[in-house]
């Protein structure tokens, strides 16, 4: 077996990997890291996520990057913010006592924030395209001295309407520095990105690892935001002996589910790093002992929780990467015994679950949330359980003589109603529990999606991103409205919320005087083929198609 000292590796950074428990290299790094230390090469790496391709590229980056280099010296463009702040933190992790500066640079985050971090001089900068590109603009970014730049998961920042800002990004760095291209899959437009901008390059490729996991069980409910929490307490009640790990993507969240969940009666406690070791061993002694049978989590500070009997792992936040969802899910299932992995998701979030399901090579099945009367069932069942378990076991004899009188003077049934009521309150009745709002079929409720085709598609230069940006500027609906764009040779097709459907089609409609969008399989092309092409015609007094396309930076 190789080590990361045969690789090539300072001693600096051999310190740094095992104070992180990392004890061999994976392939991609056994073949990354020895390549990129001696030579001058560039590389395209295809590997999922999850093989460790971070380190792969981060171990390197660090062992060339110079200290008060007063410049920044590598650049790595990721296609989402959170990948951003998760490789941004690896590779912080790994620098060891090296004095190297790392920033996470990307959209929703105060830009006065990272304008002073700038100031104050980067040495690595991890970035969204969006973002990256408007510090360009600004002048307060300049990648004109890099030593590496780094696409990590560059098929998904092609599927995510990326490629522009990317081409524009590395057409504004040196030439002189190294390109590191690093994805799953090496789509076409890929490849013209590694033949334009990397001209001779190595091409190293391993096999991802798949989670393979039988005994834990995959599913994922769709709901409306507003009902996620609904939905939770929904799972939960549903579940005679419920007790797992639920998952959010904050502290805060950690901390405001764990409390409305307290408040529903769910013996519920957060983790997250705000908590310091003594609190953290609490919390996880009362959980192993089941006084609470719900730990609230977020990922970092779920790491080196072991508990082999959980039965539950809920994703309340559906986690960016699909290493992560492994992580996550991987914790219940064990010891022989079958587990069960729900994931929320809203319907703007399907697309990237299907990504991770994919990646991951998890088959993730689509079920409908329990019913109110399979919860209250459930509960009934309980009931009776605990009853039959009490009167078992004699506990009761103390209350024989209360129970005689109470039964001398009353209808029985009406005593037992009054004692059920004073214990459950309104839990056992139907008509106390919200109804959520199931996202169904296209078109068919308000919160439904509805399925639209557009007459136009990639021979009209259409890209997912220019889609976006012109439906939801010219119908004036919120660009993440519009989901599961697939852009073929001369059609569109979308997903729109049921109840923005026919504004989508009237705005669009209207303003290009054409019959563009339709609901279903649509119409076949519009009469006037090169209406929206470049030096094609156009009707009097219409613009080109392109000139609706305003993108958003700010990614």
């Amino acid at each position: 077996m190789t080590s990361f000292k045969e690789l090539g590796l300072s001693e600096e950074m051999l310190a740094a990997l095992e104070s992180k428990g990392f004890t061999a290299p994976t392939p991609i790094q056994t073949l990354t890291i020895p390549m990129l230390l001696s030579g001058t090469v560039d590389i395209v790496g295809q590997a999922q996520t999850g093989t460790g391709k971070t380190a792969a590229f981060g171990l390197p980056v660090l062992e060339a990057a110079r200290e008060r280099a007063r410049c920044v010296q590598s650049l790595i463009l990721t296609p989402t913010r959170e990948l951003a702040i998760q490789v941004a933190e690896e590779i912080d992790s790994l620098k060891g006592k090296k004095r190297i500066r790392v920033l996470p640079i990307y959209g929703g985050q105060a830009i006065h924030m990272q304008l002073k971090a700038l100031k104050q001089g980067v040495d690595v900068v991890v970035g969204t395209p969006g973002r990256i590109m408007d510090h360009l603009k600004r002048g307060t970014l300049r990648i004109d001295k890099l030593d590496f730049f780094i696409l990590d998961e560059a098929d998904e920042m092609c599927n995510m309407g990326f490629v522009d800002d990317v081409r524009e990004i590395l057409a504004s760095a040196n030439e002189d520095r190294r390109t590191l291209l690093f994805s799953a899959t090496m789509p076409h437009e890929v490849m013209r990105i590694a033949k334009e901008f990397m001209g001779d390059y190595e091409v190293v490729s391993v096999k991802s690892e798949k989670s393979d996991t039988p005994l834990t069980k995959h599913i994922f409910h769709e709901m409306a935001d507003s009902d996620r929490f609904e939905a939770l307490c929904r799972v939960i009640d549903s579940q005679a002996d419920f007790y797992g790990l639920v998952f959010t993507r904050t502290r805060a969240d950690a901390d405001l589910v764990a409390s409305r969940l307290n408040q529903r009666g769910y013996p519920s406690e957060p983790i997250h790093g705000d908590l310091n070791q003594t609190q953290r061993e609490k919390i996880l002694n009362s959980f192993r002992k089941r006084k609470a049978t719900i730990l609230v989590a977020t990922d970092v500070a779920a790491r080196g929780i072991d508990v082999p009997d959980l039965t539950h792992v809920v994703n309340f936040a559906l986690p960016q990467d699909p290493q992560t969802f492994v992580h996550r899910t991987g914790r219940t299932g064990r010891a022989g015994k079958q587990g069960v992995a729900i994931t929320l998701i809203t319907p703007n979030e399907f697309r990237r679950l299907m990504y991770i399901s994919k990646s991951s090579g998890i088959d993730i099945k689509k079920e409908a949330l329990p019913r109110i009367q399979d919860v209250i069932y459930s509960k009934k069942s309980k009931v009776v359980s605990e009853l039959d378990a009490i009167m078992e076991s004699e506990d009761h004899t103390a209350y024989l003589s209360m129970a005689q009188e109470l039964l001398d003077n009353n209808p029985p049934v009406q005593v037992v109603a009054a004692l059920l009521k004073n214990t459950f309150g309104d839990e056992l009745i139907e008509s106390s529990y919200r109804n959520i709002d199931t996202v169904g079929p296209a078109g068919s409720s308000g919160h439904g999606r509805a399925d639209l085709v557009c007459a136009l598609g990639r021979a009209d230069g259409l890209t997912p991103k220019k889609f976006v940006d012109f439906v939801s500027a010219a119908a004036r609906v919120k660009p993440w409205s519009i989901q599961h764009v697939r852009i073929q040779g001369n059609r569109t097709t979308f997903t729109t919320p049921g109840h923005e459907a026919e504004k989508i089609m009237n705005a669009v409609n209207s303003q290009e005087d054409q019959l563009l969008i339709t609901r279903g399989e649509g119409n076949s092309k519009p009469p006037n083929r090169n209406f929206h092409k470049k030096g094609g015609q156009r009707p009097p007094g219409k613009r080109p198609y392109k000139q609706h396309y305003k993108p958003k930076r700010d990614q």
